[in-house]
């Protein structure tokens, strides 16, 4: 071989030799995120393993949130603290709400103008659930599920937005998502339209 095609060759040989270091890393890195499952319980000779049969009630409990708050980056790069919460209403008026979540967490939040609130929807004549729409703070009861959130600042929390329920059908979210799923609503959204 020539000698002026020597590093041509060293360097293809390095970048080979790198790019199969790269992909089994990535390949260990894989692995190592997703090992194996490990075996389960062995049957008898002359059995077979049949899948457990999964609780019906515990397939129907999800997870319920019932208090949260996050530190989330605005697009500006400015810092906001949300809480949100869900619970029966303790205590409600003109500008304010108290909302007391199942484990006794207790909040206040500030009602105004800029609050969105949602009623609950009903449902038709024929069965089907009507949409949710606009409410206003007089709409909302003592002891009434809500959810609802807002905005953290010196140790106050203004309410954002209110929704009558408790959120425990699907769809009923506080609509935080700015529209970019991919529209796939694994189980969760309606059926084909008869």
């Amino acid at each position: 071989m020539p000698l002026q095609n020597q590093p041509t060759m060293r360097k293809a040989v390095l970048a080979g030799a790198l790019a199969l270091a790269l992909s089994c890393a990535g390949a260990a890195f894989a692995w190592s995120a997703n090992p194996p499952s490990p075996p389960g319980p062995q049957s008898a000779p002359g059995q077979e393993n049949k899948p457990q049969k999964q609780d019906k009630s515990a397939k129907a409990q999800r997870h319920q949130l019932q208090h949260s708050e996050s530190v989330v980056k605005n697009a500006d790069g400015a810092f906001q603290t949300v809480v949100e919460q869900r619970g029966t209403v303790e205590a409600v008026g003109a500008t304010s709400i108290t909302v007391i979540s199942e484990d006794g967490f207790s909040q206040a939040y500030a009602v105004n103008g800029d609050t969105t609130i949602t009623k609950a929807p009903g449902t038709g004549g024929d069965g089907k659930r009507l949409r949710p729409e606009d409410g206003t703070i007089a709409d909302i009861t003592t002891g009434e599920l809500v959810r609802i959130s807002g905005l953290k600042k010196d140790g106050q929390v203004a309410a954002e937005k209110i929704a009558e329920g408790a959120g425990d059908v699907p769809g009923l979210g506080l609509g935080r998502g700015n529209g970019h799923g991919l529209g796939k609503a694994h189980g969760q959204g309606r059926g084909p339209e008869k």
